[in-house]
Order: C-alpha cells, then sequence, then structure tokens
C-alpha cells in the first residue's frame, strides 16, 4: 500500500506528494466531493500568533494550512507537513494546533508528519498533551486500519454526530424532550393461572423511545425480542413485539410511591389455519377456527439514574374459550 521511500532525499514538497496524498486518498478523501481536501488555506489572524514565541518580534498576523479535510461540509480536521529531516517537536506542534483551532477551521482533530512519522492530536486538547495516535510510515501499511477507525469520512461522522438542538420540556432529570431506550428487559414473576415455566421468561427490550404526543402526554415505544423464534413469533402475533404504551403524565415520574402509568390495550384476532405456540405443551398447533383475544397492559415505573424501570400486568382474554390470563413482572429500561 505505501512502498519504501528514500527519505533521507526527500524534502517536505516529497512528503506532501508521495506520503500525505496517498494517504488521504486512501482514507477516501477527494477535491470537490463532500469529503473534501482543502489544500494550502490562507488563514489570518488578528493578534494571535501563529506557534511563535515573540509576537511582538514576529509581526506576521498570516498562516497556510497545508490541508484541511472536510466531512458533509461541517466536521475537519488539519494535517501539517514537515520535512524527513525535521523533528516534529513542541513549535510544530503548536503550528498545527494553531491552524486546527482557528475559528474558520475548528478541527477536530490535528495531525503532523514528516513522512517518517505521523502523529494525531485533539484539538480540544491543549497542544502539550501527547499525541492520541503514532505511526511510523513503516505501520502504515500494517496498522492503517488505526488511522481509518479515527480520520475516516466514516469514523467523523460516527463519532461526531450532528447535533439538533432541543428546545422542549425534559421527559426527566439529565433528559432531552425525547428519551432514547437503549436496552432492557421484563421479567415474569406471576401467572394466574398459575403456568409454571412462564414465570422462568424474560424478554429483552431491543430499542424505543419516550416522547410526547400532540397532547403533550408520554408515549412510550419498544422492540420487545425472544430467545425462542416460536415465543417470538406468537408475541408478534399478539402484538406484543412492538409496543405502545400510552401515559397521562407529560414527564417521567422521579418518585417511585407515585410511579407514571403506561397502557396498552388492543383486540387481536388469530385466524383459523394459522399456526401458533401452545404454551401448555410448548407445541405448534393450528388454529380450528378464529381466535379473539382482548390484551391490556398496565406498567408503573419511575426515572433514576438513567434507568427507567417498575411493574407491569397484562391480562388476556380468549374470548372464544371465556378464558382469562394473566402475567405480572418487572421491567427495566437504560434511558438516555
Amino acid at each position: 500500500m505505501f512502498p519504501a521511500l528514500p527519505f533521507e532525499r526527500l524534502n517536505e514538497a516529497d512528503v506532501r506528494e508521495e506520503v500525505i496524498a496517498p494517504m488521504l486518498r486512501q482514507l477516501g478523501y477527494r477535491s470537490g466531493t463532500a469529503n473534501d481536501v482543502i489544500r494550502e488555506q490562507s488563514l489570518r489572524y488578528p493578534r494571535v500568533f501563529l506557534g511563535r514565541k515573540d509576537p511582538k518580534r514576529d509581526p506576521i498576523l498570516r498562516g497556510k494550512a497545508d490541508y484541511i479535510l472536510e466531512v458533509d461540509g461541517r466536521l475537519r480536521w488539519v494535517i501539517e507537513a514537515k520535512a524527513p529531516g525535521v523533528e516534529i517537536d513542541v513549535d510544530c506542534i503548536e503550528q498545527a494546533w494553531t491552524y486546527s483551532n482557528h475559528a474558520e477551521v475548528r478541527a477536530v482533530y490535528f495531525a503532523v508528519s514528516n513522512g517518517r512519522e505521523l502523529r494525531v492530536f485533539r484539538t480540544n486538547d491543549a497542544p502539550t498533551v501527547g499525541a492520541i495516535l503514532t505511526l511510523s510510515y513503516e505501520e502504515l501499511s500494517t496498522r492503517f486500519y488505526s488511522l481509518e477507525s479515527l480520520l475516516s469520512p466514516e469514523a467523523l461522522l460516527r463519532d461526531f454526530q450532528k447535533f439538533e438542538l432541543d428546545i422542549g420540556a425534559p421527559i426527566a432529570s439529565g433528559l432531552r424532550s425525547i428519551a432514547r431506550i437503549a436496552n432492557g428487559a421484563i421479567r415474569y414473576r406471576r401467572t394466574v393461572p398459575a403456568i409454571g415455566f412462564l414465570k422462568e421468561l424474560q424478554f429483552g427490550i431491543a430499542s424505543g423511545a419516550i416522547e410526547r404526543d400532540e397532547r403533550g402526554k408520554l408515549v412510550a415505544f419498544y422492540k420487545v425480542t425472544v430467545p425462542s423464534r416460536s415465543l417470538q413469533e406468537l408475541n408478534e402475533r399478539l402484538g406484543f413485539s412492538h409496543l405502545e404504551m400510552a401515559s397521562d403524565d407529560s414527564r417521567l415520574s422521579e418518585d417511585a410511591r407515585f410511579p407514571t402509568v403506561f397502557q396498552y390495550q388492543n383486540t387481536i384476532v388469530l385466524p383459523k389455519g394459522v399456526e401458533v405456540l401452545d404454551m401448555s405443551t410448548w407445541q405448534r398447533v393450528t388454529l380450528p377456527h378464529d381466535i379473539t383475544c382482548d390484551v391490556r397492559t398496565i406498567a408503573r415505573g419511575s426515572y433514576k439514574a438513567r434507568r427507567f424501570a417498575g411493574d407491569f400486568a397484562a391480562r388476556l382474554r380468549y374470548r372464544e374459550f371465556g378464558f382469562d390470563l394473566t402475567l405480572e413482572g418487572v421491567f427495566e429500561t437504560d434511558v438516555a
């Protein structure tokens, strides 16, 4: 990927052409694209020194960044080239940091390379703070993945997602007006009538959100997964795999004595001829006729330290049989 180079015969221009330019292309940057390469950008510094020690004796108020790499028109990082014989010292690092920190650039990272070595720094750190990644030229071929994971366009978009201002009322302390459910679990503790194995069931909450409806009341959406494929299919048919529960509250309770109450109510028809799991025998059976199931779930919970947790009761009434099944248990979700 990166051939051996005679660094003793190369100068700074050679480092740009033979080392930095191929490296940037390999990372996915091209001039005039969404992942742009801006070369030798002139920068003006009113009363700000350019990494020099005596601004009074050195009154130059302009600088020129070798490369500014721009992603999606909003994320940038800077790389400065030096000749192979130049040591990457504090002065070199301060100069690159100054370009990176410029008001017209506002780069998230900056790098310095003399061809033989590449060092990458965070702009938010002081220039005296050490590099977060150092690679020799020889390591560019064997450890390019480290550079790609940090400085590729995909990596920057992953690590610096677009921030959207949220001025809505928070769902709870420390949360925004929409709370994302990262994961969680539902555990059954009791059934009426008693069905022994159901008490051992634990469902996973894979994802979801808590937000407000047009009336300003809370609505929770979440996706439930079950380890058993047959049980997951039954869960989906009963409408338990993707739930939307509504509350009369407009904010998550942070006092367990006065929990927030969410409710879900629906009527599900399991049509004749469909195969479903018979939970009493754990066998798949074909329904001889339509089965109507009225479902009602009530969940009560409170919020603390990025976790919304509590208890629930689900009641299923099978109309054709006049049979009621009650499932009770606890739940917990991580929210952010």
